[in-house]
């Protein structure tokens, strides 16, 4: 079995409708006996789809694959608005349907940079508080809007007043949000009814252990979902085979992977790792750009202001800043948790 020297990396999960994203941890924790498990990116509990998710000191990581992109597949259904903008909620307003065609004449709007208002019922703290806290304790709330990227917005499918969306949005945008405003756009309403994540920056759903317990998604199957998680699906996660799955899939972070959490990668010297790990005073000199060792990074200024470490050989070290000329540490990986000796 894995043990907590050894547990520190990535699993990409298939998060499961009916689950909260914390609950949806407890296999992970359970197959390599550690609580120090993270999640990089909350999934409301009706929602399902990808969460990568950080072990051991790799937890350290969460808020920069926090800030990736997003990709979704989400069933909205239009005549319709619930008080939280999805499900679960209880219907505050009826309009009338629209047609695809109205539809699609307002996608465009919502594609670009946008001002988005998030949900009322949201994780959003407003004055040290969670917005669905206030919101639910009686008080009236105002919450302003904010700058999201919309990348891609498509109507896959519509059928009854059920619209499936494909999109790729920036972080912090809100699908529920989303859903509304085209509603009102199209001169009636709307609310989700569900979503699943697709992608994390560079990371897919498709690559996900679990992904095989997710059910179909379309506007089929998805028009009227069951919200409660089901227990044969519990009862296979937390087998003996797929925990020894959740063991074989932790892996480090690799260079390819860090463009997604808006870092550099920067390549250390050999001779310089026990410098790095001890926390010596860094120098430029110690690193280069390439894992062959052929462009100084002391030729270049910075192009991020934080860089991802590696070692030669594609080992995950640590965490650097760039603040003018001067590189500071962010944090250093112990060389136990990778389970090197050595680079």
């Amino acid at each position: 079995m894995v043990n907590n020297t050894s547990s520190s990396g990535i699993i990409l999960f298939a998060k499961q409708s009916g689950l909260t994203s914390f609950s949806s941890l407890g296999a992970i924790k359970k197959a390599l006996h550690t609580n120090k498990v993270g999640h990089t990116g909350t999934l409301d509990s009706f929602a399902e789809g990808l969460m990568v998710v950080l072990t051991g000191s790799l937890t350290r990581l969460a808020p920069y694959f926090t800030a990736a992109d997003k990709k979704y597949l989400a069933v909205v259904k239009f005549g319709s608005e619930t008080d939280t903008l999805e499900v679960s909620g209880k219907v505050i307003k009826t309009g009338p349907v629209p047609t695809k065609e109205q539809i699609l004449s307002v996608l465009d709007n919502f594609k670009g940079s946008i001002q988005q208002i998030p949900p009322l019922y949201s994780a959003i703290h407003v004055e040290g508080k969670r917005a669905s806290d206030i919101v639910r304790s009686g008080k009236e709330l105002n919450i302003p809007s904010r700058q999201v990227e919309i990348y891609l917005l498509e109507l896959l499918d519509f059928q009854d007043g059920y619209g499936l969306l494909e999109v790729h949005c920036s972080k912090g945008t809100y699908i529920r949000s989303l859903a509304r405003d085209i509603g009102q756009a199209v001169g009636s309403c709307a609310y989700l009814v569900a979503l699943r994540r697709t992608a994390v920056g560079d990371f897919k759903l498709e690559d996900g252990l679990g992904l095989e317990y997710l059910q179909p998604f379309s506007i089929k199957s998805r028009g009227l979902p069951d919200l409660s998680f089901n227990p044969e699906v519990k009862d296979k996660i937390y087998s003996t085979e797929f925990l020894n799955q959740i063991q074989q899939s932790l892996r480090p972070l690799s260079p390819k992977e860090t463009f997604s959490c808006s870092l550099g990668t920067l390549f250390l010297k050999p001779e310089k790792l026990y410098d790095f790990r001890n926390g010596k005073p860094l120098q430029k000199s110690w690193f280069f750009l390439d894992a062959k060792g052929k462009t100084q990074f002391n030729k270049l200024q910075g192009n991020f202001s934080e860089y991802a470490v590696f070692s030669p050989t594609e080992i995950f070290l640590g965490i650097v800043k760039i603040q003018g000329c001067r590189i500071k540490y962010g944090f250093v990986v112990p060389g136990e948790a990778n389970g090197d000796k050595g680079i």
